[in-house]
């Protein structure tokens, strides 16, 4: 198992921050700034085409942070962009390259990004591509993660979806960026006793600054709803390390 994975699974409270690939191929920026992030982190969320725009591949991605941060590294795979076969592939190239830590989603809606008319595929939807990567696992050592929105209305959809990744495989699941607690709090009770780490996501706004999202996640590690934050701050990623240091101010 990965080292996230077994921060998990001791009860530990973990720290992840996504990181989107370059839209060219210049990786040296955002291996810096991994560099200069780890060990202040338990991994490094690689995006996949955040917001259907296009970039480099994040297992390629994750293999050279891997690398040359020597970061842990979790792989967001959409369904949006792949069939089975493709999605298959990508997997199976995380394995090759050592990252064993994959989050599967169905992917923002093409419209939102810069290639509006590109064509959706969505073969799969993420609970089936949970099944698809644990099919491969003996080949592999997947630990697989996926999304949740325990904000969204009504909440009885999403707490059947979350039943069903979770008997698809989920081990972890990463929760779209909270407004507060009262949502996250709302999920929890509805879902019953959690068989899965529930990550939550905080989020760097023009409305909500880092001293508003790092309060945000040491009230989530206090609550002891979930079993970590996942920092964002897609503005000004470059800033990530000023967010970090008023967490643990």
């Amino acid at each position: 198992m990965s080292s996230f994975g077994d921060a998990l699974a001791a009860g530990e409270f973990v720290i992840t921050v996504e990181l989107d690939p370059p839209a060219g191929p210049d990786l040296a920026p955002l291996i810096d700034l991994a560099s200069e992030l780890n060990g202040q982190v338990d991994a490094f969320v690689i995006s996949d085409n955040r917001l259907a725009s296009a970039r480099l591949s994040p297992v390629l991605a994750g293999q050279r942070l891997s690398q040359e941060a020597g970061a842990e590294v979790i792989v967001t795979l959409t369904c949006r962009d792949r069939n089975r076969l493709a999605l298959t592939s990508e997997m199976l190239a995380a394995a090759a390259a050592g990252l064993d830590n994959l989050l599967l989603v169905s992917g923002d809606f093409v419209n939102l990004g810069d290639q509006p008319g590109a064509k959706p595929v969505y073969d799969l939807d993420s609970v089936q591509a949970l099944v698809l990567a644990g099919g491969l696992n003996g080949a592999a050592r997947f630990l697989l993660g996926s999304g949740l929105a325990p904000e969204a209305s009504p909440q009885p959809p999403q707490v059947m979806k979350f039943n069903k990744k979770l008997r698809a495989g989920a081990g972890f699941f990463m929760t779209k960026p909270l407004s507060g607690l009262a949502g996250l709090e709302a999920f929890v009770e509805a879902a019953g006793p959690l068989e899965a780490k529930l990550i939550a996501g905080v989020e760097v706004t023009d409305e909500a600054g880092p001293e508003a999202a790092a309060t945000l996640a040491k009230e989530v590690k206090a609550s002891g709803l979930a079993g970590g934050a996942h920092l964002s701050w897609p503005g000004a990623p470059q800033r990530l390390p000023e967010l970090l240091a008023l967490l643990q101010a």
